[in-house]
Order: C-alpha cells, then sequence, then structure tokens
C-alpha cells in the first residue's frame, strides 16, 4: 500500500488544492477516483500521506477513511483509526475502527476500539454488538467482562448508554456472573445504587465463592452506609493473610471513594494487620490520615515506608509536608531534599526553597531557586514564579516585579508570570500595569477563574467601578464556588457597595476555610461598621500574632486608628 504511495508521490502536481491547503495531485497523472478502485484507493492513501507530512491531520483522515471504501485492508483500517483518533474526528475514527474490526473479528485492540468509538458518539446499536465482540475476544469471558465494565465507565454523560447495554446483555446471559458483575460495577460508579444492588445480588447468588462478586456487594453496602454489614461480608472470604489483606485494602479504597474517611483508615489497619509489609495499604494509611488531619499517625506510616524503601520519594514528600503542617521549616526542609525521584521530585525541591525562606534565609532560599533553574530547565517560568512569589510574600514588591520581568524575558507566554507581575504591580500602586497583565491573562485564558477574581478585586479596590468588578468576581466564583479567596473578593466588592450583611456571610465563609490575614482584615472591617467592636478586635488579634507586618492587615487597623476607632 505505502509503495504504490510512493510510487505515486512523483506525479504531484502544484500547489493549492480544495483537499489539502498548499497541495494538489495532479488528475492529469495520478488516477483518479472514477477510474477504476485500485487507483482511487491508491489517489486516497496518497493524498493523505501528503497531508501528514504537511501537518492537516484532519484533511489525513478524510483520506484514509475514503479509502476504505475500495479497500477493507486490515492495515489500512487500522492505520485509519489512529490517524483519525490522532486528528480528534470521532465519527471518523468509528467509520474505519468498524472496518477494522470486521476485518479482524479475533483483535481484541479492534473490538475494544471499536466499542470505544461507538461509547463515544452514541452508536447503542454499534455499542451492543462491539461490546459482545470485546468479550468474545478476550482471553476469558470474565476477562472480556471485566474490560468492558473498565471501557464503559468514566463518561458520565453516556451513563444511561452504557448501563442500558450491560443491562440488556445481562439479561441475554442471566447464568453469567461476569455479565451480572460487569452490570454491577458500571451502574455503582455512575451512582445507580438500586441497578447495581440487583445486579450485585444475581452475581453472588450464581458464584457465592467468587471474591470479586463478593466484593461488588460490599461497595453496594459502603454506598449505602453499611460499612460493618461490608466488613463481615469481607472477613467470610476464604485465602491466606495476604489476599485477605488485599479484600481490606480493596475495601478501604471503595470507603475512600465514598468519602468514609474513619471506615477507611479501620479497613487499612486491618490490612496491615494481615500483612504488616503490604506497602500500599501503609501508603493509603497514610495518604488518607494525612488528608483528614491526623498528622501523628500519617507521619507512623511514612516513617516505616521510608525506612523499609518502599516509595521512599513518596514517603519522604508526605513526612517534609508534615513537617511544614507542624512549622518545623529545618526538617521540612530535610525531608523534602531527599526526595530525588518520582512525580513528588520538581515540587519538593522547590518546597526545600521555601522552608529555607521560613527559616529566615531569603538569600539562601533565592540562590537555591537559581540553581533549580540550572537543573530544570524546562521549569524556568515555573522557578522565576516561585522566586516572584517568595518576596512578594515578604513584601519587596520592587525585588518580586524584578524577577517576573526576568522571568518573562525568559519565558515571554508565560501567564503565571504574568499573573504573578500583576500582583506586583498592584502592590507597587501601578494599578494601569496590573490591569494590562491581568487582561493579557484573560486574553490568552478567557475563564481563568484566578485571573478573572484578581481583576474584579482590582476593580473593587482602586475604582468605583463595583458593577464590573462583581462581574468579574461572579464568573470566577461560577468555576470554583467555594474557593476562599473568591469568597474574600466576593464579600469585599458586596462590601464596597454598602451590603454589609451580604459581606460578612460571604466573608464568613471564607475566613472558615481560610483565615488569613487578607481575610481578617476585610471581615474584621466589616463587623467593625456592623457594631460589633470586639468580635472584630478579636479576628484582628488572632491574624495580628502570626502576621503582624502584614500589610493589608496592618492598614487596616492604622486607618481606622487614625479615625480613633482601632482597638
Amino acid at each position: 500500500m505505502l509503495a504504490a504511495a510512493l510510487t505515486l508521490a512523483g506525479c504531484a502536481g502544484q500547489p493549492a488544492s480544495d483537499s489539502v491547503e498548499g497541495m494538489r495531485i495532479d488528475a492529469a497523472t495520478v488516477a483518479t477516483p472514477e477510474s477504476s478502485r485500485r487507483s482511487a484507493y491508491e489517489y486516497h492513501v496518497l493524498a493523505g500521506e501528503m497531508a501528514i507530512q504537511r501537518g492537516h491531520r484532519d484533511v489525513a483522515a478524510r483520506e484514509y477513511v475514503a479509502a476504505l471504501d475500495y479497500s477493507n485492508d486490515r492495515e489500512l483500517a487500522e492505520r485509519a483509526t489512529q490517524i483519525a483518533l490522532f486528528a480528534g474526528e470521532a465519527e471518523l475514527a468509528y467509520r474505519a475502527a468498524g472496518t477494522w474490526a470486521a476485518a479482524e473479528p479475533d483483535s481484541l485492540d479492534a473490538q475494544r476500539t471499536a466499542a470505544r468509538l461507538a461509547l463515544a458518539t452514541g452508536d447503542a446499536s454499534g455499542l451492543a454488538v462491539y461490546a459482545r465482540s470485546l468479550v468474545a475476544a478476550a482471553s476469558s469471558t470474565r476477562t472480556g467482562y471485566q474490560l468492558l465494565a473498565d471501557l464503559l465507565s468514566g463518561e458520565n454523560d453516556r451513563a444511561d448508554l452504557a448501563i442500558d447495554t450491560l443491562t440488556d446483555i445481562a439479561q441475554r446471559h442471566p447464568e453469567s456472573a461476569p455479565a451480572q458483575h460487569a452490570l454491577g460495577v458500571v451502574a455503582l460508579r455512575y451512582g445507580r445504587e438500586q441497578v447495581a444492588s440487583q445486579a450485585a445480588e444475581r452475581a453472588v447468588r450464581l458464584e457465592p465463592a467468587w471474591d470479586g462478586a463478593v466484593l461488588l456487594q460490599a461497595g453496594v453496602l459502603i454506598r449505602a452506609g453499611e460499612t460493618d454489614r461490608a466488613q463481615a461480608l469481607i472477613s467470610g472470604l476464604p485465602g491466606n493473610d495476604a489476599r485477605r489483606a488485599q479484600y481490606h485494602l480493596t475495601l478501604a479504597r471503595l470507603m475512600v471513594q465514598a468519602d468514609q474517611g474513619e471506615a477507611a483508615l479501620d479497613a487499612f489497619d486491618r490490612a496491615l494487620a494481615l500483612a504488616p509489609d503490604n506497602a500500599d495499604a501503609r501508603y493509603g494509611l497514610g495518604v488518607l490520615a494525612l488528608s483528614v488531619g491526623d498528622l501523628e499517625r500519617a507521619a507512623t506510616a511514612f516513617r516505616r515506608l521510608y525506612e523499609d524503601g518502599d516509595r521512599a520519594d513518596d514517603a519522604a514528600y508526605y513526612l517534609g509536608s508534615i513537617a511544614e503542617r507542624n512549622d518545623d521549616p529545618a526538617r521540612a526542609q530535610q525531608w523534602y531534599q531527599r526526595v530525588e525521584n518520582g512525580s513528588h521530585a520538581f515540587e519538593s525541591q522547590v518546597r526545600a526553597a521555601r522552608m529555607i525562606w521560613a527559616q529566615g534565609d531569603m538569600a539562601g532560599a533565592r540562590a537555591r531557586l537559581a540553581s533549580l533553574r540550572e537543573t530544570y530547565p524546562e521549569m524556568t517560568d515555573q522557578l522565576y514564579a516561585a522566586e516572584g512569589q517568595l518576596l512578594f510574600e515578604a513584601n519587596r514588591p520592587a525585588d518580586a516585579l524584578a524577577v517576573y520581568d526576568a522571568g518573562l524575558a525568559a519565558a515571554p507566554e508565560s501567564l503565571e508570570l504574568r499573573y504573578g507581575r500583576s500582583l506586583a504591580y498592584e502592590r507597587l500602586g501601578r494599578i494601569d500595569a496590573a490591569k494590562a497583565d491581568l487582561q493579557a491573562v484573560l486574553d490568552a485564558e478567557p475563564d481563568d477563574a484566578r485571573a478573572l477574581n484578581a481583576l474584579g478585586y482590582l476593580l473593587a479596590n482602586h475604582s468605583q467601578r463595583y458593577d464590573v468588578a462583581r462581574n468579574y468576581i461572579e464568573q470566577a466564583l461560577a468555576s470554583d464556588p467555594d474557593n476562599p479567596a473568591i469568597l474574600d473578593s466576593m464579600g469585599w466588592v458586596e462590601y464596597r457597595m454598602g451590603h454589609l450583611d451580604t459581606a460578612r456571610d460571604y466573608l464568613e465563609r471564607a475566613y472558615a476555610d481560610y483565615p488569613d490575614p487578607e481575610v481578617a482584615a476585610h471581615l474584621g472591617e466589616v463587623l467593625w461598621k456592623q457594631g460589633e467592636r470586639e468580635a472584630a478586635r478579636r479576628i484582628w488579634q488572632d491574624a495580628r500574632a502570626d502576621n503582624p507586618n502584614h500589610p493589608i492587615l496592618r492598614e487596616t487597623v492604622e486607618r481606622l486608628d487614625s479615625q480613633g476607632n482601632a482597638p
């Protein structure tokens, strides 16, 4: 096929075409679709190859799929499918995958691809066909249904189609426990507990000793809040300690997904009691304990992992995080610097630099970040942003501005640096420059909640365009409704508009989740205006205890003090 295409390549004519921009196949020397099926096939393959070389993915997809009208060659169909997928052309990919699946009925890849595209395009009849073909092509029926369940999960806008397809299959195969199990798994993932419960009961009735069916039933019970019954089910499963530990580990993960943290911690403990060397169980316990604020329990788990050499880099990262939360920057720095590999390596080194600053050594922190720019040249913009952030938090906006300028000279397209620079400009009173940077961010990313919020807050503070400011903040809040920084901005603009009760509601919500000194300044001012001066004093005093030099907090108190009103 490719040889034929390359042979014809010498016949390409002059540029300009309605098929491929800047390219044309010379109809006088190359066979056209009207001449013969073979010539038409070669024509479309050649056009597709030339489109690929020119970077025209969508045209390449159309040409390759058009070639399938003249050939059902398996390799051509597979390549056409891959090209269309790469081009993001789902409908074309599905057409090609149908030919591929028909040409290679025993290929699991072909059947799985066709089924996935049937789901993506919403073709119920096609999905029914390819779902059955996928199961038939798998190494075993149980494996096939497991693969099908995984494929049909995770597409929330196709939940009904996925469940309807599996319901039909389960009804056609009422004696197949794997079919019932697949229906139950997918229904549970989509929150259809009643369907999942009925399917789980059928699966257990058909194969009562199958751990997969029992675990599904336990998952249904967990979703219903019946964790004790779920634990009892799992405890009755046979197997050695290591296998039974895996059951409890699976149960713990199901509980985490159901937001049942305390029960999950108990399940992790049971898994470790059966298999103390199970690193996955210990890691899960540590991460969950950290997420619920049980720092001591988390630290114990991660220290054991580190000492045993299991996931040592991850363990060191989390131990650094725990030390940081315990206000021990020296210890946190030590742990962070031990992270050499893995997904946390870069973040750990940046955090280590931050911990150097937290110990009072700004010069050392900046030197560390400068050295990291040599180690991670591809992360230059993030490292400049980290340095600028440190300086900004240290109330050195002029130095921060210089860093952001240097970073943008090295990475002029960085929106992160431009956003950071806008904050430095604002702190320095250069409001027009701050607006320009934020607008540049929004020109590139119109839905950037952080920039929308910052621009709204800027307008609320430095203009009387409160309606415009509120509109920007509303857009940000719609994207991130629980973000305390955005709640603070909304409260502040409501205050500036004179809506004290509404302002107080937003600010109290923000302060409850994020007792930042700036939020404290705003909430205290609203309370003060409402006549609740003792409450305002308590909030300001608490904030000043840890942040005596915070500029906004200090300005708020000094401004009211100049009126003879502050504590």
